[in-house]
């Protein structure tokens, strides 16, 4: 998008702006973190929040985990991007455009992945579908996309052009950022049985979390390869995310709700609790698939960037 809406002023006042607001989040959300990490103490025994079987396993304990794995991240993300926007740093502009297409992306599954949990707290409204429909065209379509809006403006991308190829980066970026996600990602399912679909059965306990010790490696494999952009990541990427799909597909279909809900042997009273929904194994797919899928469309695309002459 060419079209000039803001001048360089005014472009350069927003981008300041924009940099203080992140670094804000950014600081108090690094200060939220370690807060968090005494939830663990409100729902062990003694806590005003303690239920039997609460611990490793428990589907809130993993949420726990998850959401100090998130506050760490996001306070780091909006610290780098705020300092990058008050400082006019090149990178800055890529870094921030995957971040938001990330978002559009992976906050769909998030939300999608948490309604459940609307059901485990007295929320004061007749219509949740709605609540959750209207936060996530709020959240993920409409602020996002005044953000890209905003950035593709040509007065914003001259304040970070410099001489390099802006336009490779921003596409391999968001692959380095998912395999980033799918490596935290497998250490927060390593708290919920292991759990992993396995062309038609899922794995469970040890054997489960062992293939999830060979995936974190190869991931950590591929970000390298993807940095230098050896033609090889490509390839298994493309690869990988391809078996993952096929993997997931086969083996969620295979199973009723009702059964993944066993195998993650959760304490009773979560248990009863998932149980109650009326919900289809599909429920699980969606989201699962979106995220695959989408990640499987993005490197694909970005095949172009990737040197063939290169091996490892």
């Amino acid at each position: 998008m060419n079209n000039v809406f803001l001048g360089q002023t005014k472009a350069r006042l927003i981008v300041k702006i924009l940099g203080i607001i992140q670094l804000l989040i950014g600081f108090l959300t690094l200060v939220i973190a370690p807060i968090e990490i005494y939830s663990f103490y409100l729902f062990s025994e003694g806590g005003v929040f303690y239920y039997d079987g609460f611990g490793i396993g428990s589907f809130i304990h993993g949420l726990v985990v998850a959401q100090i794995f998130a506050f760490y991240g996001i306070g780091l993300l909006f610290i780098i991007i705020g300092y990058g926007h008050i400082k006019l740093k090149n990178w800055t502009l890529n870094l921030s455009i995957s971040t938001i297409w990330f978002w559009i992306i992976f906050g769909l599954p998030v939300m999608v992945f948490f309604l459940p949990l609307l059901a485990m707290k007295e929320i004061n409204t007749q219509y949740p579908i709605l609540l959750l429909a209207f936060a996530a065209l709020l959240l993920i379509f409409v602020i996002p996309g005044l953000l890209l809006f905003f950035y593709n403006q040509k007065s914003v991308v001259e304040l970070f052009r410099t001489h390099n190829d802006l336009g490779n980066e921003s596409q391999i970026m968001p692959v380095r950022s998912y395999l980033v996600l799918l490596i935290l990602l497998f250490h927060i399912l390593i708290f919920y049985q292991g759990i992993f679909p396995m062309f038609g059965k899922f794995l469970t306990g040890l054997s489960g979390i062992t293939i999830y010790g060979f995936l974190i490696l190869i991931m950590i494999l591929l970000i390298y390869g993807l940095i230098n952009k050896v033609y090889l990541s490509w390839i298994v990427s493309t690869i990988l995310f391809s078996i993952l799909i096929v993997s997931s597909i086969i083996t969620i279909i295979g199973y009723k709700y009702t059964e993944i809900i066993e195998l993650l042997k959760l304490p009773k009273m979560e248990n009863d609790i998932f149980l109650k929904f009326p919900l289809k194994s599909l429920y699980l797919l969606i989201p699962v698939l979106y995220i695959l899928t989408i990640s499987l469309i993005i490197i694909i695309r970005s095949k172009k960037y990737f040197n063939k002459q290169y091996g490892i």
